[in-house]
């Protein structure tokens, strides 16, 4: 709670940017009369989910990146001819500017989310009734959604079970909803 505490008045004295990190950006969110939205409690809660959330699903990602690395040594050498780090001094950091020009390696994550989501599906339960394919789905069923079923389909992404990280390459790849290894909507994974 002392960080908690310690955001607030960087904030207010603003020392802190209310994007500088996933706390500052909780402390952030207003309701419409300017109230806060999230407790201190609250805010420590969805810290700690997000960091509990993130440990498995980044361990799964980095593993699967790290299998297609070795699998593929092309997608390797040009992971490799990107690396930003050569131009830094010892102990310098990367920015986000340094990322940012790491398109490559960003293109070879998303491909490795698309073939091995780590989440591989999540239930929703329906708010209303709605008519899908002849059916009718009732309000409050839960239903399942399954990323690696639109992650596969071939009228979406062409060649599915290929890796191919220049699929990525267009501004646009794919239509809304189409790539969901984050979820998407309201409830999108915040590590997105």
């Amino acid at each position: 709670m002392d960080l908690i505490r310690e955001k607030r008045v960087e904030l207010k004295e603003q020392r802190a940017s209310s994007q500088q990190d996933l706390t500052t950006c909780l402390i952030k969110i207003r309701n419409e009369d300017g109230s806060a939205v999230l407790s201190g409690e609250e805010i420590v809660d969805n810290c700690i989910l997000v960091m509990l959330a993130g440990h498995d699903t980044s361990s799964i990602l980095l593993t699967f990146l790290v299998k297609h690395l070795a699998e593929d040594p092309s997608v390797h050498a040009a992971v490799v001819n990107e690396e930003i780090a050569k131009s830094k001094a010892y102990g310098e950091l990367l920015t986000w500017d340094d990322l940012a020009k790491m398109k490559y390696t960003w293109r070879v994550a998303m491909e490795t989310l698309r073939v091995a989501p780590p989440i591989f599906c999540n239930f929703r339960t329906i708010v209303k009734d709605f008519e899908y394919g002849g059916y009718l789905i009732p309000k409050e069923w839960q239903i399942i959604w399954a990323a690696c079923m639109t992650h596969m389909d071939e009228t979406i992404f062409p060649d599915p079970s290929k890796f191919d990280p220049t699929r990525f390459e267009q501004q646009n790849p794919a239509p809304p909803y189409s790539l969901v290894a984050f979820g998407g909507g309201p409830r999108m994974c915040p590590g997105n």
